[in-house]
């Protein structure tokens, strides 16, 4: 019974972001027109947007012509009010937004860590600090460079020692009163990336950086994957058993070090081969410093001489990595919104 709750609620959610994502790209529409939008049942789509109605999400406006009968009356994606504030937290600096709902950016800026007092003070300081000068934000959603295991921990945060072992949610939730929600920034990337690009199509897609830093991101029926213990995407640790040789330096020089893009992809396809095996996803994203149409091409072509070609996915190049992370951010917005009633 427990398993198809679970498949009852994972359905609702989907129905519901269907819904969402229709009403936001159409500005304003009827039930019917949402109906055929998105493919769902008039009784399923009446419900949602009900609720949706009574969250102050959507708000119902004018009618519509009629067609014969009653007038239809059109349902607008409500944004004066609803607002939140996002965070990609850095080394020395946070940047951060305050957006409509709808992704219309109010404020960006950038916040230095410098003379803060640490990363958690420069946090609860710039936190407190939007909240009081916009009322309107509802949440606030936090990307940081680290592992975010099930109670809020941040863990494997080398760039940001002072967030090692902090609960940075709850501690930050101490101070204000709107939900604070913290996730990993390879994770954001890929929830990001899913509807651009080779992923307009799916909602299964991994976000790979290799780099400064090795990670991935995993995106699963527009979830994502965290695992049991958020350490699911941490490629770093895998280890290559068709590996020619063993290294005995960071990865991330050894690519820095490679003469060539095709170098590069003979390092990297060991990783590729074993994510393309374990998850077998329709499209795999990258994105970093070193990440190039010419890195990716050979990548391919490394590929193709251990795995079927018809096992491969699409390969593509996340060139803006700053505007997929704000997506991913936002995305959370619109999880936590919906759901957390």
């Amino acid at each position: 019974m427990t398993g198809r709750k679970n498949d009852i609620h994972l359905l609702k959610e989907h129905n519901t972001n269907l819904v969402l994502n229709a009403l936001i790209g159409m500005k304003t529409a009827t039930r019917g027109q949402v109906a055929e939008k998105t493919g769902l049942s008039q009784p399923t789509v009446n419900a949602i947007v009900l609720e949706l109605s009574e969250q102050g999400i959507v708000s119902p406006g004018t009618f519509a012509a009629s067609a014969g009968g009653r007038r239809p009356k059109c349902y607008t994606f409500e944004t004066n009010h609803l607002r939140a504030a996002t965070i990609r937290v850095h080394e020395h600096s946070l940047e951060y937004s305050v957006v409509k709902i709808d992704g219309t950016v109010i404020l960006r800026n950038s916040w230095a860590l410098a003379d803060s007092g640490g990363t958690v003070e420069g946090l609860q300081t710039l936190v407190q600090s939007l909240i009081k000068q916009d009322p309107d934000i509802r949440i606030v959603s936090i990307g940081v460079p680290g592992v975010v295991d099930p109670g809020g921990m941040l863990h494997a945060i080398p760039q940001i020692p002072d967030l090692s072992g902090v609960a940075l949610a709850h501690t930050l939730q101490k101070k204000v009163s709107v939900p604070i929600y913290v996730e990993n920034d390879m994770n954001l990337v890929a929830l990001g990336s899913v509807g651009i690009g080779a992923g307009k199509t799916s909602s299964d897609i991994v976000f790979v950086n290799i780099g400064k830093g090795v990670g991935a991101g995993i995106v699963m029926g527009g979830r994502i994957i965290r695992g049991f213990s958020s350490f699911a995407g941490e490629i770093a640790f895998i280890v290559d058993p068709l590996a020619e040789e063993t290294f005995d330096e960071p990865f991330e020089s050894l690519l820095f070090r490679a003469e060539n893009a095709a170098e590069q992809a003979k390092l990297i396809s060991g990783l590729i081969v074993n994510i393309i095996c374990l998850l077998n996803p329709p499209v795999i994203s990258f994105g970093s410093n070193l990440a190039t149409k010419e890195l990716l091409w050979h990548l391919r072509r490394e590929c193709e001489k251990r795995l079927p070609l018809w096992t491969l996915p699409s390969f593509q190049l996340i060139e803006d990595f700053e505007s997929a992370y704000d997506r991913g951010l936002l995305a959370v917005v619109y999880d936590i919104l919906l759901h957390s009633q």
